[in-house]
């Protein structure tokens, strides 16, 4: 492993795997109102993770489950 002076080293981390699926929920969910009302939520990002926090959380546990036994 190559060690990289901690001047060098990205300030910037990766998003962790249940960011970027609850981004993906998020863009699911503008599509959805957009289809069903023909307009864009009025609404913003933060407020629907803060609103939906536990059923995320819940449903991304749920999908790595039948992933793992699948």
């Amino acid at each position: 492993m190559i060690n990289i002076p901690e001047e060098f080293k990205p300030i910037y981390e990766e998003p962790s795997e249940f960011r970027c699926w609850c981004n993906e929920m998020w863009m699911r969910h503008k599509d959805e109102i957009f289809i069903w009302e023909q307009k864009l939520p009025e609404y913003d990002s933060t407020y629907y993770f803060r609103k939906h926090r536990w059923m995320l959380k819940n449903m991304f546990q749920e999908e790595k489950k039948e992933q793992k036994n699948d």
